[in-house]
């Protein structure tokens, strides 16, 4: 029985909510923006791909890294102080990346950036989970996941309007993220004083939570490779890269629009039953992918919904989190969560770059397919075992 949320009157849980959502779009717009921006630097600047690979790694790897360390860093900093520790070290990390042009200190630099995004994006949904009661829950995760993505969508669309020719991109980046902890701070005095919080080991997640850690597994691989590779796909099937540019910018929306309504089917069905439908669609949208490429009437209305569920499926994982555990355990499963998720994002595409160039194309969707079809087995074993 979950004993996370936080009973507040409407305008403590209001000001509340401001500085989560505030934390939210901050940490979509930094993952968002620098992505585009690290990399189109260095390709300008004269680096190798292999070099610019090491330098976007070392984000996703700084994450991995501080999930297990989260419960303490809150035991140590109170959750409020730990989220305003994390936005510093990223606006500091991207401040200074101008000043040490270079792939080492890049490497460092992103490393520092991402402990400092998964503090954010981790505290930032274990503070969400402990407001939202069980009959609210799957609305108000809804709304957060809704304005991480906003941001998120609304980063590289700023590099690509202010341009990478200078620096300015770097510190219009810190400036913005370093706005964002002002409400962070203003909303302190409603921040819950969560009970002390013990490190979570990927393997205590797998114990406590297996289908949650396994399915946001898949998430990670499935959204990762639709971001990365879809474009790709399209270009080797022949399509023009302004029309790649397009199917990823469909995946993207579907991303967005199935939050509010996924947020309100949670509240009022089963949200087991609703996991396992989306884990179900997303394999079978995947794979219907080759088959309706060039069924133009067919094609969009898939790329959208195959966003919309796959990402579904990282949301709908917060919103169970939040059923099963209660104040004491959720920002070590949430951070557990979350670093299998990114497991995920650097596995799948690695995996899928390898497929494509040993099966052609179809590699990617025959991945996706493949990946998925072991969870869907999994989740029928698990249900079967609980019964």
């Amino acid at each position: 029985m979950n004993e996370a949320a936080i009973q507040l009157d409407p305008n403590a849980r209001l000001k509340a909510l401001t500085a989560i959502f505030v934390a939210a779009f901050a940490a979509g717009l930094a993952m968002g923006a620098a992505l585009p921006m690290v990399s189109m630097t260095m390709e300008l600047r004269g680096m190798s791909a292999a070099n610019t690979g090491y330098v976007v790694a070392g984000a996703p790897l700084g994450l991995i890294l501080m999930s297990p360390f989260i419960g303490t860093l809150v035991n140590r900093f109170g959750l409020c102080g730990a989220m305003l520790l994390g936005g510093s070290m990223v606006a500091v990390s991207l401040a200074v990346m101008p000043s040490v042009f270079g792939v080492a200190p890049w490497f460092i630099s992103r490393v520092i950036a991402g402990i400092g995004i998964a503090t954010i994006w981790i505290l930032s949904e274990t503070w969400v989970n402990a407001l939202a009661t069980k009959e609210d829950r799957g609305r108000i995760i809804a709304g957060f996941m809704i304005t991480m993505s906003f941001g998120f969508l609304l980063g590289p669309m700023a590099i690509t309007a202010i341009g990478v020719e200078t620096w300015t991109p770097f510190y219009l980046a810190s400036f913005v993220i370093s706005l964002s902890l002002v409400p962070i701070w203003l909303a302190r005095d409603v921040a819950p004083t969560l009970p002390h919080s013990e490190g979570w080991s990927f393997g205590l997640a797998l114990r406590a939570a297996p289908m949650l850690m396994v399915i946001a597994l898949f998430a990670g691989v499935t959204d990762a490779t639709q971001l990365s590779f879809l474009p790709i796909y399209a270009v080797r099937e022949g399509f023009d890269a302004d029309m790649a540019i397009y199917m990823m910018t469909a995946i993207v929306l579907g991303s967005l629009l199935i939050q509010f309504p996924l947020g309100v089917l949670a509240d009022k069905l089963g949200r087991d039953g609703l996991l396992a439908a989306f884990l179900v669609l997303t394999i079978v949208f995947g794979g219907l992918i080759p088959f309706v490429l060039r069924e133009p009437l067919i094609i969009w209305p898939v790329l959208v919904l195959w966003g919309g569920v796959a990402f579904g499926l990282y949301t709908l994982c917060i919103i169970l989190l939040g059923d099963r555990f209660d104040a004491a355990s959720l920002a070590g499963a949430n951070a557990a969560l979350v670093a299998f998720y990114e497991l995920g994002s650097v596995g799948g595409p690695v995996a899928v770059g390898h497929a494509m160039d040993a099966l052609g194309p179809n590699g990617m969707p025959m991945v996706l397919v493949l990946s998925g079809i072991p969870v869907v087995i999994f989740y029928v074993f698990r249900r079967m075992r609980r019964k």
